[in-house]
């Protein structure tokens, strides 16, 4: 099949996975290259702008989740715990940028490494939901 007589599903569930092994490619690079600091920065823009990609091809899902979480009832049902961990993975991802832009542009060092500690919070987490969602990631859908 040539990417002419692609259904339009088709090249958004290839442009979905793209995003994911842009994502989990990114990540990895960066936490490689975190000596190098205009490297790691530049990759972790690259995380930012695909997180933001991301974010736009699940706009449906992340609105009903973002809804959800206003009910608290509903919170310990199954998807009131997935709404939870994309609101805790939308949070830990903004501290980690703010903090390194913070840690960046600060006219002092701190005495606590927020960016470190976000970024081994956000790997650890990354990385579950990455293994626990492996399957599907290929073959995942826009809708």
């Amino acid at each position: 099949m040539t990417s002419l007589t692609r259904s339009p599903t088709s090249r958004r569930s290839t442009l979905r996975w793209l995003v994911h092994v842009g994502l989990i490619a990114s990540t990895i690079t960066s936490l490689v290259l975190e000596p190098v600091l205009s490297l790691h920065i530049a990759i972790g823009v690259v995380f930012v702008v695909l997180v933001g990609c991301h974010l736009v091809q699940r706009r449906r899902i992340s609105t009903r989740m973002a809804v959800r979480l206003l009910h608290v009832q509903k919170l310990l049902e199954p998807a009131g715990r997935l709404a939870l961990a994309d609101g805790f993975l939308f949070i830990i991802s903004s501290a980690m940028l703010f903090s390194g832009f913070w840690d960046l542009w600060a006219p002092h060092h701190t005495k606590i490494r927020w960016h470190a500690i976000t970024g081994v919070v956000l790997t650890l987490y990354l990385a579950v939901h990455t293994i626990r969602r492996w399957r599907r990631l290929r073959f995942s859908q826009i809708r």
